[in-house]
């Protein structure tokens, strides 16, 4: 799990820096959006692989499943199929692209934090195993 949670948080800090360079929003989007889609996936592996552990990895796998394609798919697609529009016009799910944004926020901040109490009870469990995990 603490590998998955290094990848949160470097996509996280690329989605920052890469709209600050300069890059057409839409564009910096799709590369944003690349990256949260690749740490969905890689947080679905690293889950599934440790699904024998309790409900905390299932909850994990649970939680990237919804995070790859209830919110970073469907927030590129929307984008893609909607490309001529402003972002503050695209509506995803129903709701505005900025609240979409939001609600896609908040819900990362959420999965951070059970990715980060899911390696706590791995490296309770294990502590000289898990750290490298």
């Amino acid at each position: 799990m603490r590998n998955l949670l290094i990848a949160m948080f470097a996509a996280g800090v690329l989605a920052a820096v890469i709209f600050q360079v300069g890059l057409d929003p839409r564009v910096a989007g799709m590369i944003a959006g690349t990256g949260f889609v690749s740490v969905g996936g890689l947080g679905a592996w690293i889950a599934w692989k440790r699904r024998s552990g309790g409900v905390v990895p299932l909850f994990v796998l649970l939680l990237s499943l919804v995070h790859v394609f209830g919110i970073a798919i469907p927030m590129i697609g929307f984008r893609v199929l909607n490309w001529s529009e402003p972002f503050s016009k695209v509506a995803v799910w129903g709701l505005s692209g900025p609240e979409f944004h939001d609600f896609s926020t908040r819900f990362y901040g959420f999965w951070i934090v059970i990715v980060a109490f899911a390696w706590w009870v791995e490296r309770k469990k294990d502590p000289a195993g898990s750290f490298l995990n």
